[in-house]
């Protein structure tokens, strides 16, 4: 899909606007490819690309009638980046959010944060709770920038869960008379018992939702659930899994602690994400069912002043809590041979936070090749997210890789990332054109 709006974004020069409205296509020569699969780049190559797929590539000179030529000079041609966990609508301080901004600020401020994330490289995205569909039908249907969005819709959470916000003197949203927050109503549903986590699996797949978030453990950021309780009950993750599976899709869970990982894999949950808390139990339970782990590990360089000030002083210590298991959770899956891992960040509460999403990557260099860290953020979310089946948004090619067939949502980068994966965390300097969609929104090299 071509987007009129990218006409303004990033244009170097009239003649490419012209290549942009009239579907030309874009060859991009000389480049090394990495695919997104494989550890070898595919040096030397061409990358045709015709509207908003990839038709060819190739070793071999291209000849192709009105292309609009690109001279990779040598760069690093590879896939757009996935983040498998992020929260688009949730820009600014929690508190804030739910006392001090209304749905119109919410909006604004996560359009301008969503084009930010575009040209951060990311291309595609899994919105893991919120009110991001809107912003993914915007984005679509090309009245904003951004990468493309996977959204989940409301969260679902028990009463006193993670997904519980509600100041202490504020009725249940369920109890009759109530009247429902817009938390409760577009953020986060409350739930309990096997009927109404029905009702609300079912509501937020009528929202527009492509996968399923229930929060089934202790949380950082809400205050009423401390880091080692398990929730929901057996039943209840079972009859979200069930009402998603019907319409061809998964849950994901938050989670971090051993014994809300096992009753969530035993529950058929598909990705485990968070689980920093997890040993080796869980390990070995991850590897014997098979299913993916979404862990994020930027929280290793935030300081308790920073989380204090965009999730509140009482989140303080559950935080520092999750930070210290982070490099033990990395050793674990390395040493465990868990291949099923994505890369995901889960920044959320401060804009100026949002900045260091790129600085995943070095983390991550800790314990993983560069090699395996760009897979986790190329193909192996690309895979996650297509578990979306017929739910899936995009689902006229696959994403994460660079073949013939796929969406072209590319980067060039400066330099040989397969080799230092730390030259991502540079995005500003070293991603010389972003390509989402077969649309160009950054290129410094005409």
């Amino acid at each position: 899909m071509k987007h009129a709006l990218a006409a303004v974004v990033w244009l170097s020069s009239s003649s490419f606007a012209l290549a942009q409205d009239e579907n030309f296509p874009i060859l991009f020569t000389n480049v090394h490819v990495f695919d997104g699969v494989n550890e070898q780049r595919i040096e030397n190559a061409n990358v045709l690309v015709q509207e908003n797929l990839i038709v060819e590539v190739s070793v071999e000179p291209l000849a192709v009638a009105n292309a609009r030529i690109i001279d990779g000079g040598g760069r690093t041609l590879m896939p757009g980046l996935i983040d498998a966990h992020v929260h688009m609508s949730i820009t600014e301080p929690v508190a804030d959010l739910r006392d001090n901004f209304d749905w119109m600020y919410w909006g604004a401020v996560s359009t301008v944060e969503a084009e930010k994330m575009l040209l951060r490289g990311f291309t595609s995205v899994r919105d893991a709770g919120g009110p991001a569909i809107g912003l993914q039908k915007a984005i679509d249907r090309g009245k904003a920038v951004g990468p493309r969005i996977y959204p989940s819709g409301p969260v679902i959470s028990q009463t006193s869960g993670h997904g519980e916000h509600r100041h202490y003197t504020e009725p249940h949203p369920n109890f009759e008379g109530a009247s429902p927050s817009f938390f409760n109503q577009h953020v986060e549903f409350l739930a309990d018992g096997v009927p109404e986590v029905l009702r609300a699996t079912r509501e937020a797949l009528r929202l527009g939702a492509s996968q399923i978030k229930v929060m089934a453990g202790g949380g950082v950021s809400s205050s009423v659930d401390p880091l080692h309780t398990v929730q929901y009950l057996p039943d209840e993750l079972e009859a979200a899994v069930k009402a998603a599976a019907d319409w061809d899709t998964y849950v994901l869970v938050h989670v971090y602690n051993d014994e809300s990982i096992l009753r969530s894999i035993e529950a058929g949950v598909q990705s485990i994400d968070h689980a920093q808390l997890m040993t080796e139990v869980s390990a070995q339970a991850i590897k014997d069912a098979d299913v993916w782990v979404v862990p994020f590990y930027s929280l290793l360089g935030l300081d308790e002043e920073t989380v204090v000030k965009a999730l509140g002083p009482l989140s303080a210590p559950k935080f520092l809590e999750v930070q210290a298991g982070a490099r033990n959770q990395m050793k674990l899956l390395k040493n465990f041979g868990i291949e099923k891992v994505a890369f995901s960040t889960d920044i959320i509460g401060d804009p100026v936070a949002l900045t260091k999403q790129n600085d995943e990557f070095k983390y991550r260099l800790e314990e993983w090749s560069s090699y395996e860290v760009l897979m986790q953020a190329t193909s192996k979310a690309g895979e996650l997210l297509a578990l979306s089946g017929k739910l899936n948004p995009y689902p006229e090619g696959p994403l994460g890789v660079i073949a013939e067939g796929a969406y072209a949502d590319i980067l060039l980068v400066d330099g040989n990332p397969v080799e230092d994966a730390m030259i991502m965390t540079d995005y500003e300097n070293n991603f010389d054109l972003i390509m989402k969609d077969g649309v160009i929104y950054k290129n410094t090299l005409d």
